[in-house]
């Protein structure tokens, strides 16, 4: 499922980065938005899963940060050294400018994160007081027509979060429940708490199902995280090399190929031996297959 957020956000993004217009799955919502809510979806579900295991401060902090913190200081050096290398100092004549757009959300991860933590710390049930922090946030947000990113990708961590305290949601019943719920919300154009409703039990339903050739995705390793934090600047190199107005189905030809393996290669070569290195319970093999997959 994380593989999928990413490559809606790939795809979405090579739209917006050749100059078109991304295509809206509901309201103003892209696709690619759409994979981003998916990620903190996914990310609430099991970052907390990681916490009811051990709650322990500085453990917690430490994978999270080993999980983090080697891919990107290995790909934005690495990314500005290629495109010096080709002789650029940027993309002045691309439609979009910025080198890498993706890593905006990035801080907003880190802060759920710490909300997670905070609420963990303060209290039994740290689900429910985040849920509740990020639904009033939200809230309050929006009665004063204010775009508050912290609190709209909060309230899909928070809902994942507490899908994992309280599987009782992921219930055929309660599924249909909120899917309803969630439709009707959309039709009253309260699209944010409507996708709150519906994206994230169906994105972990879905996720921790068994699907025939999926399930051993795992084999070629994770590259979730790799493609979404350098899709960016490969689709801007494209883009630059071989123009806008280049077709939309020959710019994705080159450049999936080419984040793929480059995902690939952040994997294999940073983030899984990053991984061996999280601090577990004394009981636990930090060097075990399980301290690579953990959240």
């Amino acid at each position: 499922m994380r593989m999928i957020a990413a490559l809606l956000v790939l795809v979405s993004h090579q739209f917006a980065l050749s100059g078109r217009p991304e295509p809206r799955f509901v309201g103003e919502d892209s696709f690619g938005h759409l994979g981003v809510l998916i990620f903190f979806s996914i990310s609430g579900y099991l970052v907390t899963s990681s916490w009811l295991k051990d709650p322990h401060v500085l453990r917690f902090v430490a994978r999270r940060v080993l999980r983090m913190a080697p891919a990107l200081c290995v790909s934005m050096p690495l990314t500005l050294a290629v495109i010096a290398s080709f002789g650029m100092t940027g993309f002045p004549d691309n439609p979009r400018h910025l080198t890498n757009g993706s890593l905006w959300t990035v801080p907003y991860e880190v802060y759920c994160y710490a909300g997670l933590l905070v609420a963990g710390v303060a209290t039994r049930r740290p689900s429910i007081a985040l849920a509740v922090a990020s639904f009033g946030y939200l809230v309050f947000a929006e009665m004063r027509s204010e775009t508050n990113f912290l609190a709209y990708f909060g309230v899909f961590f928070a809902a994942g979060s507490l899908l994992r305290a309280f599987p009782i949601g992921l219930k055929p019943l309660a599924i249909l429940v909120t899917l309803t719920i969630g439709c009707a919300l959309i039709h009253g154009d309260q699209t944010t708490l409507g996708l709150a409703f519906m994206v994230p039990p169906l994105t972990i339903v879905m996720g921790s199902q068994s699907w025939p050739g999926l399930r051993d995705i795992s084999a070629i390793g994770d590259l979730s995280y790799g493609v979404y934090i350098y899709a960016w600047p490969v689709q801007q190199m494209g883009v630059a090399y071989m123009g806008r107005q280049t077709p939309y189905f020959e710019l994705l030809a080159v450049t999936v190929p080419v984040t793929l393996a480059l995902a690939a290669a952040s994997w294999h070569l940073i983030e899984k031996n990053a991984l061996r290195c999280k601090p577990g319970k004394k009981s636990d093999n930090p060097t075990s297959s399980r301290a690579a997959v953990d959240p």
